[in-house]
């Protein structure tokens, strides 16, 4: 008696003493009481972006290695990378929830589904992790806990971007003095879930003083998470505007964001 997983490995049942043992005369896919279920195999999850929501799918099988449907309860507990819980439920399995479905890896199979719907997974770190699931009903059945991968697919938290006193002049000065003075008066920003999250920042302004053969106009900026740390320092380089012209820059992206994190921007003259 045991646990199969996808790659054909097993693990023993336990089965507590005195359980009732029914003679039923059994299909292909019958419905048997929990305590003739001998192993359970094919636990997988996925998202749906039809549905929004995810499918939680297992197989149980009896002595005869034969797809069954039984009344169970299963455990469900979703982790992100760090380890932190998104997700913990209880849900009751009945025959409403078996049917047969077909993947290009394991054919058709006689499978239970559970369902979530998306707004009950909270946001993690990561888009990837790891589901647990342990299926057992009262005292007939219960195998040991078991998981399976969630790729790319978990909700993300959100990052959020602070610039501080906005408007704010920066100076641009060379060695003959004062180039050109600019005003920056609003930053935004998309914050991209990719498999490696980024933040693509926009800068607009206006050049409030300053000739239009300076060249470059150039503001200095530095970006803090909310520990206090430098996660990039550099310069935005704008090139020949005139006094009075407006500007819109998004040159700055910052790669790796922690989802969750709080980032601090700050702008400064420049001196060449």
């Amino acid at each position: 008696m045991g646990i199969t997983d996808d790659g054909g490995h097993s693990m023993k049942k336990f089965i507590l003493p005195l359980m009732i043992v029914l003679s039923l005369v059994l299909s292909s896919c019958s419905n048997l009481a929990s305590s003739n279920v001998e192993t359970l195999k094919g636990w997988s999850f996925q998202y749906n972006e039809g549905t929004n929501d995810y499918s939680v799918f297992f197989a149980l099988l009896n002595k005869a290695d034969q797809y069954v449907s039984a009344n169970v309860d299963v455990d469900i507990r979703i982790e992100d990378e760090s380890g932190t819980v998104l997700y913990s439920t209880t849900k009751s399995v009945t025959d409403d929830n078996f049917g047969y479905y077909t993947s290009q890896a394991a054919g058709e199979q006689y499978l239970a589904e559970i369902r979530i719907p998306e707004d009950e997974i909270a946001a993690g770190q990561s888009t990837s992790g790891t589901v647990y699931l342990t299926v057992y009903k009262d005292d007939s059945i219960r195998f040991d806990e078991v998981n399976c991968s969630a790729l790319y697919c978990l909700p993300l938290l959100d990052v959020n971007l602070v610039a501080e006193q906005l408007p704010v002049e920066v100076n641009v000065n060379s060695y003959f003095g004062l180039e050109s003075t600019m005003q920056i008066e609003e930053v935004s920003f998309e914050y991209e879930e990719n498999f490696s999250p980024l933040m693509r920042i926009t800068v607009s302004g206006t050049k409030i003083y300053g000739e239009s053969n300076s060249g470059y106009d150039i503001i200095s900026y530095k970006i803090l998470d909310s520990d206090g740390y430098v996660v990039d320092a550099s310069q935005v380089f704008i090139y020949s505007l005139s006094q009075g012209d407006k500007f819109r820059d998004d040159s700055i992206v910052i790669y790796d964001v922690v989802p969750g994190e709080t980032y601090t921007i700050s702008f400064s003259g420049y001196d060449f």
